[in-house]
């Protein structure tokens, strides 16, 4: 009885200090953490709102949807734009990328942050034959196509990764739309995107 008493009272001890030491560890390695994704971040608000160097946090309205958060960019005091943290559900789950946008309604870039994709395929995403296509477009909404895109207003999807892409240009659609609803103060834009293309391609597995 006393051996096995004895045995209880050696592992009780051995998990306290095991859970004191990752306790520890947890603690100091927080902060790092904490410090390389604040890092993370605005090195994609700087690099999808180019010429913005202060970000200021907005709060997004109520109804925002899969916005999260919204900064409002500027430089020497002037507003340069607005960079939104959109949320889209792809094939794997919820994709979060940052969008840019100018005064003008331009969209400067976008920035995937995070995402859970299948490898290969709509991971690729994140590379720049994607996500290039988005950069420096004038346009109300994005449209996705199989086929390399023909106009302005078409981004061309991963093979294979059609649920991927389709999310992907639904956050970007989403920041556009609050954009124009909220920010836009009835600026006229050259929108010169050409025929909107068919939006209901069908989705291929990812």
């Amino acid at each position: 009885m006393g051996k096995i008493i004895k045995l209880g009272l050696v592992l009780f001890i051995i998990t306290a200090v095991t859970g004191l030491i990752l306790g520890a560890v947890h603690t100091i390695t927080l902060e790092p953490i904490r410090e390389a994704q604040a890092r993370e971040k605005n090195e994609a608000l700087a690099a999808t709102l180019p010429g913005a160097t202060e970000f200021k946090r907005l709060q997004p309205s109520e109804n925002a949807g899969i916005i999260k958060e919204i900064y409002e960019g500027s430089s020497g005091g002037k507003t340069v734009g607005y960079n939104f943290t959109v949320t889209p559900k792809g094939y794997g789950g919820p994709i979060e990328l940052i969008v840019g946008i100018s005064n003008e309604g331009r969209v400067m870039d976008i920035k995937i942050l995070s995402h859970s994709e299948t490898p290969g395929l709509g991971a690729k995403a994140v590379e720049e034959p994607f996500a290039g296509q988005f950069k420096d477009k004038l346009i109300e909404k994005l449209f996705v196509t199989k086929t390399p895109a023909e106009v302005e207003d078409q981004i061309q999807a991963i093979s294979g990764a059609t649920i991927t892409s389709s999310a992907v240009v639904a956050g970007v659609n989403e920041a556009l739309a609050y954009w124009k609803a909220d920010f836009s103060g009835g600026a006229q834009a050259d929108m010169t995107g050409g025929a909107a293309s068919d939006s209901k391609t069908s989705e291929e597995a990812n």
